[in-house]
């Protein structure tokens, strides 16, 4: 029998746990997602303010971050998703940020426009001076590309031809003035876009006009938030009653090395910026890994915005298992597999517990569980051999690095996640002190920078209860960590 042929006997046509992101699920992702109890409240606060979201790894940032575009996508609404921020330099000042919004903005905006050139004459001849400068300054070359691209194909067909032809017999009637331009951006766009005037890069008039109402009232620093709130506000003439800008996946940029403090200090600005999560124009949405976001959280005005952290309790992760085995079932199939009727009521609990409130980790320890009943015995869902087996390989075989990064220049001999759970794992009990710790791992004169760093890290945790005499206790805060020490389990990277 093929690892193939087991899960179907199962009753799945597919396998569901072998894909541990979003984005590779996009065929299935309406049939498998499940909206967080805090959805709802999340949306209702975007109506008024902007969000910043934090959650662990695999706990669905990027999977509520789709779904709110989709929710979110009307003629009404203007959305801006940036994922990718390599053309913003890792040391930027508060202007060079401003700049980077702003040329997503201009090229969502124009991309938007670009089936429809004709609808931008609802502007005054001010505002379409305006769009022209924004048009040549701001749409960077690799968006002015893919929009030259789009351009050409609705000019090639030929209901576009005719009506664009039309288009331009009636422009040259109205005898506008416009001249194609050469310098900045391509004839095809220029062209497509002919009721906008042409741009001069160096007119008096253009440029005089703005130096009086910018550049002698604001400080340099805010020069492109001006030209920001300004493209803005002719978005909002075009129609759109909302612009969203949603802010995703800043720790997979390959810059960090997975370095959680480079991390938080490249997301700090955004983080922490006022302008840019209290604008009345427009609304931010962060998507932020909880761990670099420990390291500057003080410097956020949490009570300006919707701050809401993601996880999953144990009903909910029963349901959004439910909802994924049904969706990778056999047509025949009209109610979720019951994949542990073949193991007992505390290994299920094992399960539940060992993921930590992430689905993701739920996935890999079910991949496992299903790996190891098929080289048991393929004829059986997982039952309590296969699940111990499982759970072990997964406290094992589990990359550390990637919840609980070191420094990209650390040193070799430098403390780092294995090496603490080293010294957790000489505890007995998952609830500790400092001075136990020290006593057991001989931690001396660095114990509680040791503890600071583990707690800032996610580690470990402090909790109310207090030890005889005050000291304050912490807590193992991963199940994984504290399964290693009660079972006697090495963890080595």
């Amino acid at each position: 029998m093929t690892f193939e042929q087991y899960y179907q006997s199962l009753g799945l046509a597919k396998y569901p746990f072998s894909v541990y992101t979003s984005e590779a699920e996009s065929d299935f992702f309406n049939a498998i997602y499940l909206k967080p109890q805090n959805h709802s409240i999340i949306l209702e606060g975007l109506k008024n303010t902007s969000s910043i979201i934090i959650g662990e790894r695999g706990t669905g940032k990027t999977a509520l971050s789709i779904d709110f575009v989709e929710i979110l996508s009307t003629p009404k609404n203007l959305l801006v998703r940036i994922e990718e921020f390599s053309s913003l330099e890792l040391e930027y000042d508060q202007n060079k940020l401003y700049k980077f919004f702003l040329e997503r903005l201009v090229s969502e905006f124009f991309n938007y426009h670009a089936d429809k050139p004709s609808s931008l004459w609802r502007y005054s001849k001010e505002d379409r001076i305006d769009l022209s400068m924004f048009l040549h300054e701001y749409l960077g070359a690799s968006t002015r590309e893919l929009l030259k691209d789009k351009v050409s194909k609705i000019q090639n067909g030929l209901i576009k031809r005719v009506s664009l032809g039309a288009y331009n017999t009636f422009r040259s009637i109205l005898n506008y003035g416009l001249k194609a331009t050469t310098k900045v951006i391509s004839d095809t766009i220029t062209q497509h876009f002919s009721s906008l005037p042409p741009f001069e890069g160096t007119s008096a008039e253009y440029f005089q006009r703005l130096n009086i109402e910018t550049d002698t009232s604001f400080e340099a620093n805010q020069h492109q938030y001006f030209y920001l709130e300004r493209f803005c506000r002719l978005i909002r003439k075009s129609g759109f009653s909302k612009i969203y800008i949603f802010i995703d996946k800043i720790d997979e940029d390959p810059r960090f090395h997975n370095d959680a403090e480079d991390i938080s200090a490249f997301m700090s600005p955004i983080a922490s910026d006022n302008k840019l999560l209290t604008s009345s124009l427009f609304h931010t949405v962060l998507f932020v890994w909880s761990t670099p976001f420990n390291y500057i959280k003080d410097r956020v005005r949490t009570q300006k915005l919707c701050l809401t952290s993601l996880s999953w309790d144990r009903n909910e992760l029963e349901k959004v298992l439910d909802k994924r085995l049904l969706s990778y079932s056999s047509p025949r199939v009209d109610t979720p597999i019951k994949i542990f009727d073949n193991c007992s009521i505390d290994r299920v609990d094992l399960i539940f517990n060992m993921c930590n409130r992430n689905p993701r980790d739920l996935w890999h320890i079910l991949n496992k569980s299903f790996e190891e009943q098929f080289k048991i015995n393929p004829n059986s869902s997982p039952t309590d051999q296969a699940i111990d087996a499982a759970i072990r390989r997964f406290v094992v075989e589990f990359n550390y690095y990637e919840y609980y990064p070191r420094k990209s220049n650390a040193k070799a001999n430098s403390m780092d996640i294995y090496r603490y759970i080293k010294h957790l794992q000489k505890l007995d009990n998952p609830k500790f002190t400092k001075d136990k710790l020290n006593v057991v791992a001989g931690t001396g004169s660095s114990t509680s920078n040791y503890v600071v760093s583990m707690e800032n890290m996610g580690l470990i945790k402090r909790i109310s209860e207090k030890a005889q005499g005050g000291a304050v206790i912490y807590e193992i805060a991963d199940p994984k960590v504290c399964f290693a020490m009660l079972n006697n389990i090495e963890v080595a990277a």
